[in-house]
């Protein structure tokens, strides 16, 4: 039996939810590797051949999400298995699987099988509303359960052929990256909930209503936390883009997708 590992990157707990049902599908107790938060991404983490890992992150404008380019020199593997699990918010997930499966497997990982899910968009709650939900999760169970079947009838890791979509050079946006951070109402009472979530230390933990707009990914984890909904973005910028989104992909349904080696 293999050694069963978490590792996940999520702001908004959607990727979260669904890496933790495909854990449950698998059946094996599992360590878990949250790095969210800045802190959690500053030890360096080494994954043996007797390992399973499960990867999961948020598409990010159809990529891998930059935030995490650094901490992957502090990540070394030996032919561990992984897994890999990309979320969307039902516009498009592009490239994200495919730059994911070749960012770990540069490093040493096997690919064994991959998925993408749908979680409700960062930017606004009119895409993907409330999900990952009871079908998206019996998805993920079922999935890991695929996984684990595959590991009891797999004779040799040279059997495994893991192909996912996607295109190679990856996308490009060529957006222009205006720094912006959401604003704070007069509700907030500095209950310091967006602070600790944070997974840039954007937020100034003593006064949380101000935020470093170089710092800020638009995860609005922060947004969606804030018990008195006291934050909210109001730059053009993104009020467009979330406008676009919106008119475009409220009414798209996606569903899960899934990849075995």
């Amino acid at each position: 039996m293999k050694n069963l590992n978490l590792l996940y990157f999520s702001p908004t707990d959607g990727t979260k939810k669904i890496v933790k049902e495909i854990a449950n599908g698998i059946g094996y107790g599992y360590k878990e590797f949250d790095i969210t938060l800045p802190q959690n991404r500053i030890e360096n983490l080494f994954f043996a051949e007797n390992d399973l890992i499960i990867i999961g992150v948020p598409t990010y404008a159809g990529r891998f999400p930059k935030p995490l380019k650094g901490y992957l020199d502090k990540i070394s593997c030996n032919k561990a298995m992984a897994v890999f699990a990309v979320t969307y918010g039902s516009r498009d997930y592009e490239d994200s699987l495919l730059e994911t499966k070749d960012l770990f497997e540069s490093k040493g990982f096997v690919g064994l099988a991959g998925a993408v899910f749908v979680a409700e968009h960062s930017s606004t709650s009119k895409l993907a509303t409330n999900r990952p939900n009871s079908d998206d999760l019996k998805i993920a169970y079922d999935f890991g359960v695929k996984i684990k079947d595959r590991l009891e009838n797999l004779n040799d890791v040279s059997e495994l052929k893991l192909e996912v979509p996607g295109n190679f050079p990856y996308v490009e946006k060529n957006l222009p990256q205006v720094p912006m951070a959401p604003e704070t109402d007069d509700t907030c009472v500095n209950c310091k909930i967006c602070a600790k979530h944070c997974p840039t230390s954007a937020i100034n933990l003593e006064d949380c209503k101000k935020i470093d707009p170089t710092k800020c990914i638009r995860c609005c984890s922060c947004v969606k936390r804030c018990p008195f909904n006291s934050k909210k973005f109001t730059h053009p910028g993104f009020n467009n883009m979330k406008n676009m989104l919106e008119t475009n992909f409220a009414d798209v349904v996606r569903m899960p997708e899934i990849f075995v080696g």
